[in-house]
């Protein structure tokens, strides 16, 4: 008889234990530190050839200590770049719509600030953009990631089953993925982060101490 595998509870729960440090080692973080590791974060990237070159990129509005992205998106509205932005939409849902003004975002579930719907250009939103919409980058927030792009959640799976749908299909690629974090929140005490079958690895860390590019080899 063949004994049932643990591997997945127990991945679960350590994610769950993970979770709780981490969100006290956020919580703890003063406001000046924050603020002063958003800054050195932007600076990092958007003087990073990734960045420079990018048409657009999927990324988040920095809520409840998570870094502070606004000046990094309005840096990339001022640039010419397109801006997409995630909105829940129910049902552990998210889609992602385009942003030209960040005035214009509004307040969501879970704290969120999130992009209009009202828009033709996107329709009823798109689950994962990629280069077909002019996304050559997307940020992915995260409690914490590993060197081995690793990426622990809130775990809602939102980011998971968005991207599910493009990783699934042979003709979509993805376009890189880039953990943000501070530096601290790599690689941290308490780890290694679990991963599952269902978990995406970054192909970046993106950190107050620069752009990290991982090695394909460990991220298996």
């Amino acid at each position: 008889m063949t004994e049932p595998k643990l591997e997945q509870p127990s991945a679960d729960a350590a994610k769950q234990a993970l979770r709780k440090l981490l969100l006290a080692r956020r919580r703890a973080l003063s406001a000046e530190h924050l603020l002063l590791g958003s800054q050195q974060l932007t600076a990092k990237l958007v003087a990073h050839p990734m960045w420079v070159e990018a048409r657009g990129l999927a990324a988040f509005v920095g809520v409840r200590g998570e870094v502070d992205t606004r000046p990094l998106l309005e840096l990339a509205l001022a640039a010419g770049k397109r801006v997409w932005l995630p909105r829940l939409i129910g049902s552990g849902r998210m889609r992602f719509w385009p942003c030209r003004d960040l005035s214009q975002l509004e307040p969501g579930r879970m704290g969120l600030l999130e992009p209009p719907v009202h828009t033709a250009e996107a329709g009823e939103g798109v689950v994962a953009p990629g280069a077909e919409h002019g996304v050559d980058l997307m940020l992915v927030p995260g409690l914490g990631f590993g060197q081995d792009g690793a990426r622990l959640g809130f775990g809602a799976g939102h980011y998971d089953r968005a991207l599910a749908t493009r990783r699934a299909d042979p003709e979509l690629e993805l376009p890189p993925l880039c953990g943000v974090c501070l530096a601290a929140f790599i690689d941290p005490p308490g780890g290694p982060i679990p991963m599952l079958d269902h978990d995406l690895r970054m192909d970046y860390l993106v950190s107050d101490q620069g752009v990290q590019q991982l090695d394909a080899t460990t991220r298996v």
